[in-house]
């Protein structure tokens, strides 16, 4: 079972991962490890007022990976609303320092930014950090607040 680690102090939304779309970020994250390249995938579920619920998830085969990168720009055409209602990617690093890193990175928050932008909604994205543990967030921050404007 996937875990998905609060925002800083942030206490809601709690997140969950149905049995199938766990299995299929497990693979991501297997995959990723075994290649020691990022993976990029789909998310789709849906953003409720205080519970975020990820139903199924999808690998996505990118032409531009590299140990630290993959191309997140896929994921906004690919991963498109309303049939997905965010990504996912791993962290993985071949560098010096081989731990995964638990946190979106600035690239990763402009990525964010530009899939809501494209979809004219809130989305949903996780960065996996090991087999088991994501962070996780809606994004832009604040809208899962009841007097949220739309993005």
């Amino acid at each position: 079972m996937l875990l998905c680690a609060p925002a800083g102090a942030q206490q809601l939304p709690t997140w969950t991962v149905a049995p199938a779309a766990s299995r299929v970020l497990a693979s991501l994250w297997a995959e990723s490890r075994a290649a020691r390249e990022e993976r990029v995938g789909c998310l789709a579920g849906r953003i409720a007022a205080e519970t975020v619920y990820v139903d199924s998830a999808q690998l996505l085969v990118t032409d531009r990976t590299d140990s630290l990168t993959a191309d997140g720009r896929a994921s906004i055409e690919r991963c498109a609303a309303p049939l997905w209602f965010g990504s996912v990617h791993s962290h993985i690093r071949s560098t010096d320092d081989t731990a995964p890193v638990g946190r979106f990175s600035p690239g990763d928050r402009t990525m964010m930014s530009l899939w809501v932008e494209r979809w004219h909604r809130p989305g949903a994205f996780c960065v996996l950090y090991s087999e088991h543990d994501a962070h996780c967030e809606v994004y832009p921050p604040g809208a899962l607040h009841p007097d949220a404007p739309p993005p």
